[in-house]
């Protein structure tokens, strides 16, 4: 009981509209996962507003229903009122660290282009295993009870990497690639992850060179996750205590146009490789 009470509104209507669709459509579960690609107990997860559905998932339920034009449209609303809103950082790890985990993963799951800046730590969805459980500690130096659960929550958000219907960037200021979060060990298995996250296809990594000269700002990192339907775009971003989703288009356009002044301070290609292979040296 305590559990379904956990579940936000927005999850159960977005799974009850999910749910009538398959329904009106005369089909199972088993049969809509037959159809979509789904496994049965990813459809009853959706339905009980447990998973985020992304658009892709979305749409093919849509096909495989028959719904109508406007229906679809007013699930894939549903979904963004589901994923775009505030997270506070406190209320998430109150519930626990892996929590806030899957709440940013399902701000992920209904973009199509998201966008990261960070100046001093390694953007999430690239960091190695060791690099995270170290990050957390850093915040918490008496640990955690969930550590492990939250170090592996983390890393499940990375198979977005591996999605090609989707476009990821990562601008990285060259301190964040020398900021040593752990032995020289970790530091290696970090840029490794790196270099070898550039080579997908739906991956851009950017470097800002020390030597750069940067005027942009620049104070904290964030992530733009744009097209969610009808050109509307959120900013994560994070403080010590707080994680935030911004979704005013005013403030929005302007982390737009922070983010476009720092790519252009980035290198890329064999640029950037080289900035990575040298740091690599560095750690030996």
């Amino acid at each position: 009981m305590s559990a379904r009470r956990e579940i936000p509104e927005e999850m159960r209507q977005l799974g009850w509209s999910l749910r009538r669709l398959r329904t009106d459509a005369g089909l199972t579960g088993q049969q809509l996962a037959d159809q979509t690609g789904l496994s049965q107990s990813t459809v009853s997860r959706m339905e009980l507003g447990q998973a985020m559905p992304a658009i892709t998932d979305i749409n093919r339920w849509a096909d495989a229903t028959g719904a109508t034009t406007e229906m679809r449209a007013q699930i894939i609303k549903q979904a963004e009122n589901a994923a775009v809103r505030v997270i506070s950082w406190k209320k998430s790890v109150d519930r626990g660290m892996p929590a806030l985990q899957r709440d940013v993963q399902s701000l992920e799951a209904v973009a199509a282009t998201l966008l990261n800046f960070q100046p001093v730590i390694i953007p999430g969805l690239l960091q190695v295993a060791d690099y995270t459980r170290r990050l957390i500690l850093s915040g918490y130096p008496g640990g955690r009870d969930d550590l492990a659960e939250t170090v592996t929550a983390r890393m499940d958000r990375q198979a977005i990497l591996a999605d090609d219907t989707k476009r990821l960037e990562f601008i990285i200021a060259e301190t964040a690639l020398r900021w040593r979060i752990g032995p020289p060990a970790t530091m290696r298995a970090q840029i490794d992850r790196i270099m070898n996250a550039a080579t997908l296809p739906s991956v851009t990594v950017g470097i800002i060179p020390m030597s750069a000269e940067v005027s942009a700002w620049h104070i904290h990192g964030f992530q733009i996750l744009d097209d969610l339907s009808e050109g509307d775009a959120t900013v994560r971003t994070e403080t010590l205590t707080r994680g935030l989703s911004i979704t005013d288009p005013a403030d929005v356009e302007r982390y737009r146009e922070a983010y476009r002044a720092l790519r252009d301070t980035a290198v890329f290609g064999q640029e950037a490789n080289e900035i990575l292979a040298a740091v690599m040296a560095d750690f030996s």
